[in-house]
């Protein structure tokens, strides 16, 4: 029913607006935010009602939009009455050369959730870009274009795991404008920016299906609901052009068994301190002393340190 009644009301709006301009854009709206009192909003154009009940994490399809005239988008409750409901109001002109892709974003009261580490403003918003794209460059690829949503997260990378990292030191709010990916399945791991030797959280994306398509890809929710008015959890989503919103599944981290085992018979090293990325691993490791199998990270580069005994921090 929502996507009927953009398409219906966008057709109106042209047709409307043909005595004064012929000129239409290509329009995808994305609701990702993630304030709970955001669950649900309607979408007013021009004082009209748009879109009715427009939940997080859905998506229009891309539509005709007037393009050349200044519209007024206006973001309310879901429970609206009229257009005097409206909390939030975006002032915008679309060129009729280009396809859009705008994406709601942020919390309508700052002060009630955590910050953003980066500074960043993390006010309701539209991030939006002029460059969307409805199909794909290549017949055996897909074109995604990445947005980072989550407005309590840092700065991340995202490491397609084996090959390398594809988005770099993407902050609140950043998009990364679209790259063609062969149409496959893929496991990607989020780390912080400066530390690709942390995994966050990882996820499964399978495009093998997606063959000269295209998605929008946006970390959505927060990486810590108790201290963001128990919002929605950390996740990844892709907004296809017809509107279908997938979920990336969650996926555990990597991870091998380790056992270790000390047999080095200088009387200098009869007990030894264990260290891994700088935090204390083994504490008095005795000479022929072993661990148990325990789990460790795998597939990123981790220092171990070696200290006496008596250690007092990585330092040594």
């Amino acid at each position: 029913m929502m996507k009927y009644t953009f398409s219906l009301f966008a057709a109106m709006l042209i047709i409307a607006s043909s005595t004064l301009t012929a000129q239409t854009s290509r329009l995808q709206v994305i609701h990702n935010a993630a304030d709970p009192a955001a669950a649900v909003v309607d979408i007013y154009v021009n004082g009209t009602l748009l879109l009715d009940d427009f939940a997080f994490r859905a998506a229009t399809p891309f539509v005709d939009v007037p393009a050349g005239v200044s519209l007024a988008l206006g973001v309310a409750p879901g429970n609206s009455t009229g257009p005097g409901d409206i909390i939030a109001t975006f002032n915008v002109t679309f060129d009729a050369t280009k396809t859009y892709v705008a994406v709601a974003n942020g919390v309508l009261t700052p002060v009630n959730f955590a910050a953003n580490p980066d500074s960043r403003s993390i006010g309701f918003t539209l991030f939006s870009t002029d460059m969307g794209q409805e199909a794909g460059t290549s017949a055996t690829g897909v074109d995604i274009n990445v947005l980072h949503g989550s407005t309590d997260a840092p700065t991340v990378d995202v490491i397609n795991r084996g090959s390398g990292i594809l988005v770099n030191d993407a902050a609140y709010g950043d998009m990364t404008g679209y790259v063609t990916v062969p149409a496959a399945a893929y496991k990607l791991d989020i780390t912080p920016g400066n530390d690709n030797n942390t995994i966050v959280a990882s996820y499964e994306a399978d495009l093998s299906s997606l063959a000269g398509g295209a998605a929008v890809v946006f970390a959505s929710g927060f990486l810590a609901p108790a201290n963001n008015q128990n919002g929605p959890a950390f996740g990844l989503f892709a907004a296809l052009p017809n509107g279908t919103v997938i979920a990336l599944p969650a996926i555990p981290a990597p991870s091998a068994r380790l056992q270790v085992i000390h047999n080095a018979a200088d009387p200098a090293a009869s007990v030894v301190d264990i260290y891994v990325n700088g935090g204390l691993f083994i504490d008095d490791f005795a000479f022929r002393a072993a661990t148990p199998f325990v789990t460790v990270p795998a597939e990123v580069q981790l220092a171990i340190g070696v200290a006496p005994g008596n250690s007092t921090g990585p330092g040594d």
